[in-house]
């Protein structure tokens, strides 16, 4: 009998994966406080479909240092990565997943690995662009039900800044806590397919969840009642307040306030697309007309023509395709600025109720992006 062919065989990379594993090892507690349990519970054999919550970027870190055998990342790709990031993806090794669409040289990639009992590691949130919980995406679910791999939770504190307290000398801690094997995905008859893998990717990040102590999660309150108001203001040369013309008004204000409201989602756009979106982040220094229209430009030609994907992949299609209404509904009103030498201050505004501190909280600033690092 020939063997089968793999579009990626497994284990590969095996002396730069045991060096880094190795080096990996002695170097992490030197620079932070280590907490991991439950290692026990790591099956030795595949296949299996490891999988966490997600902050920053330690999780794949310890992830990849700590588990028995060496792990395929399913790791982004839609957009370019810090070079910090792409330096040791390439020296270790990683399954590229372009997200928002069907990638299926990632998805085969993945099977394949399964097929040959391997590990594949993923977080089902699916990225870092916003804080505390976020909703699973299916695919972990789908993978399981293609491969009948079960699924091993790891649940991690949060980890944002963590890279950069230990090269500050803080040692800050890290915990991982590995749980229990849950059994592969399996449809019922009659059960919705749709339905039901999201039913189990819900089901698998639940246990991720119930890892992690809730203080130990993330550093944002949990909230409810999230919600988004946006105020813009107009001047003409005179200082003289100026109504916007009904042809100009923002119907999609709410998603729009919202997408200004997620500095993750900015930092995409100038720092790993080297945008000029400065203006977007900074609207509280009330920028000029031509620094917002290009900055909107720069981000509408980028999703129209590079990756429609990047906003509905995050918030899902109808609130990600709001947003870029909203985007160009804005754009058109700066068009029109320009033209009559207007002036605009541009409010958006995020409140929610703090379930920690007992209160409507309000933001008019915009917030910085915590370091993924």
């Amino acid at each position: 009998m020939s063997n089968p062919t793999y579009s990626l065989k497994y284990p590969r990379k095996r002396l730069a994966r045991f060096l880094i594993r190795l080096v990996g090892r002695i170097i992490m507690p030197i620079f932070f406080k280590l907490e991991i349990s439950g290692l026990a519970d790591f099956p030795r054999r595949g296949p299996l479909l490891v999988v966490g919550n997600h902050t920053a970027a330690m999780e794949a870190v310890m992830l990849n240092l700590y588990a028995p055998r060496p792990i395929e990342m399913l790791s982004a790709a839609d957009t370019p990565a810090e070079r910090i990031t792409e330096v040791i993806a390439d020296l270790y090794g990683v399954i590229p997943l372009h997200r928002g669409s069907y990638d299926r040289a990632a998805m085969r990639a993945a099977l394949d690995v399964l097929k040959q009992e391997g590990f594949i590691g993923l977080f089902p949130e699916g990225g870092i662009w916003q804080e505390g919980k976020k909703k699973a995406l299916p695919g972990i679910a789908w993978l399981s039900v293609q491969s009948a791999a079960p699924v091993l939770p790891i649940g991690f504190n949060d980890t944002s800044g963590a890279m950069n307290a230990a090269f500050n000398f803080k040692r800050p801690k890290l915990t991982m806590h590995v749980g229990q094997v849950i059994s592969p995905a399996d449809i019922p008859p009659g059960k919705s397919r749709k339905d039901y893998l999201q039913e189990y990717a819900d089901q698998v990040m639940e246990a991720v969840h119930q890892l992690v102590p809730q203080e130990e999660y993330t550093t944002e309150p949990e909230i409810v009642n999230e919600r988004f108001e946006l105020e813009i203001t107009l001047w003409d040369q005179d200082q003289k307040q100026l109504p916007i013309p009904d042809e100009y008004r923002i119907q999609e204000a709410l998603p729009l306030a919202k997408f200004l409201h997620r500095p993750a989602i900015l930092k995409i756009f100038r720092v790993n697309l080297e945008m000029p979106v400065e203006p977007l982040e900074s609207l509280a220094q009330k920028p000029a007309v031509h620094e917002l229209r290009t900055a909107c430009r720069a981000v509408l030609d980028y999703l129209a023509d590079e990756n429609p994907y990047l906003l509905t992949y995050r918030f899902g299609v109808q609130e990600g395709l709001a947003m870029q209404t909203g985007i160009q509904e804005l754009s058109r009103l700066l068009d029109y600025c320009q033209e009559n030498g207007y002036r605009i201050h541009i409010q958006p505004t995020r409140l929610y109720y703090s379930l920690k501190e007992e209160r409507e909280v309000q933001h008019t600033e915009q917030g910085s992006f915590q370091s993924w690092m």
